[in-house]
């Protein structure tokens, strides 16, 4: 079978299936498993797919048909312009979280060599994106789980020598006064994750998603704890969920001064900086 045979079969199906996008999957899918990108996949298409290859595409089609995500099936995510190693059940970066980035970065690029704490490294992305940008700093990033990930990840963007990944709960083992400590936390309230996409839902972890009754309780706790890890102008940066605003201004008002809200790209609230300084 030629490879424009297999795109077509694959994409209806697909389709068939009702996903949104089912050609440009279809080439994800085919793409990976011939090792060759999109042009390649179309300057090729006479070419003969061989028995290997046609069954790898199946596995990874069936894998999908059950809407496991296609960056669990590629193990590649792309990230502010960075590609990633991926790995289920890690949490997949979204799009709303290169806010956190921004503002980090136009209030870091005045200190000549940032320590940065950041809560819940996961793949590391956040922490590797903040170093890729600002090479004097330094970062700790924390997990409750092994951040084998991370470290991989770190390796591969050649910060591993600036980064300190650290196999901890929140804040508990840091030791050092930061200039700022980040965290895309859980916000996610428990009575919301049954109403997720399938893709969600089902694949990545609860822990990375699950934010208690309200979905700030561990937001609370990270509030609650940065104060004692921060320098006197340092600052806390959190990621959370537009309809969470009033009360996280609310908690973050009993342990900071000063509570600014910004904005993403599609205009909804989602990130707070919380300081005391002016």
């Amino acid at each position: 079978m030629k490879i424009e045979e297999v795109l077509k079969q694959v994409t209806q199906t697909l389709k068939n299936k009702g996903f949104e996008s089912p050609q440009t999957e279809a080439e994800i899918i085919t793409g990976y498993a011939l090792k060759i990108d999109k042009v390649n996949l179309h300057t090729q298409h006479n070419r003969i797919i061989t028995d290997n290859e046609a069954q790898t595409i199946t596995n990874l089609l069936e894998r999908r048909l059950k809407h496991e995500p296609l960056q669990y099936l590629t193990s590649r995510a792309f990230f502010y312009g960075l590609e990633f190693i991926i790995e289920p059940p890690i949490l997949i970066p979204r799009p709303e979280t290169e806010t956190l980035i921004e503002t980090i970065l136009k209030m870091a690029k005045d200190i000549s060599s940032p320590k940065i704490v950041e809560i819940g490294t996961g793949s590391g992305i956040i922490a590797i994106t903040l170093l890729k940008h600002l090479p004097s700093a330094i970062v700790y990033a924390t997990d409750i789980i092994k951040p084998t990930l991370a470290q991989r990840n770190a390796k591969i963007h050649s910060v591993n020598n600036r980064v300190h990944f650290i196999e901890a709960d929140l804040l508990s083992a840091i030791n050092i006064q930061a200039d700022f400590i980040v965290s895309n936390p859980p916000y996610i309230p428990t009575s919301v994750i049954p109403t997720l996409q399938e893709e969600v839902r089902t694949f990545e972890s609860k822990l990375a998603l699950d934010g208690g009754k309200d979905g700030l309780s561990v937001i609370r706790k990270i509030i609650e704890n940065a104060p004692e890890h921060l320098n006197e102008n340092g600052v806390l940066i959190l990621e959370f969920s537009p309809e969470q605003r009033d009360t996280l201004e609310q908690e973050a008002k009993k342990r900071f001064k000063n509570i600014e809200f910004i904005n993403d790209l599609s205009g909804k609230t989602r990130v707070v900086v919380c300081r005391d300084s002016q």
